[in-house]
């Protein structure tokens, strides 16, 4: 009991000592590699979209936190694309038509089909493709990320 009372009211603390104790990013011998998204720099790629990334030699994978109104451009990709909703709801635009994923749904997008989104409700997800996302890496991507509704003001 004792333990659990003293984690409570010191669990931050607990948190930030174990994280400096380790590196986010550990090699793991034969490619392998354990990521800590605790620790990891959150990359801003609009004013209401944030993604924490990790890449492995054919993988790339983000957690994202995107807020309600966020619209990502029509665009498509040579990797496969795996949505993974934790909480929220996100709508895309496919050639099928439009798909709402909401919280414990995925999507998956195949390679080459182009698709567009908005964000239904403050999102949290993890995004997954199947090919290292260069376009990631570098930010080249972030044009394709906007939140209409926070440009505009009242006259």
């Amino acid at each position: 009991m004792a333990i659990a009372k003293y984690a409570r009211k010191h669990g931050e603390e607990l948190r930030k000592a174990a994280r400096s104790a380790l590196p986010y990013v550990q090699n793991r011998g034969i490619g392998m590699k354990l990521v800590d998204l605790n620790g990891l720099e959150s990359d801003e790629v609009s004013s209401s979209y944030f993604r924490q990334m990790a890449h492995g030699d054919t993988l790339t994978v983000a957690r994202v936190e995107v807020h309600e109104g966020e619209v990502t451009q029509a665009h498509s990709h040579d990797s496969e694309e795996v949505i993974f909703v934790l909480k929220g709801a996100w709508r895309f635009n496919l050639p099928d038509g439009e798909v709402i994923v909401r919280s414990n749904q995925m999507l998956f997008i195949p390679p080459g089909v182009e698709h567009s989104s908005e964000v239904l409700e403050d999102t949290i997800a993890i995004d997954i493709c199947s090919k290292a996302r260069s376009d990631w890496q570098s930010g080249t991507d972030k044009s394709l990320h906007s939140n209409p509704g926070q440009n505009l003001w009242a006259v």
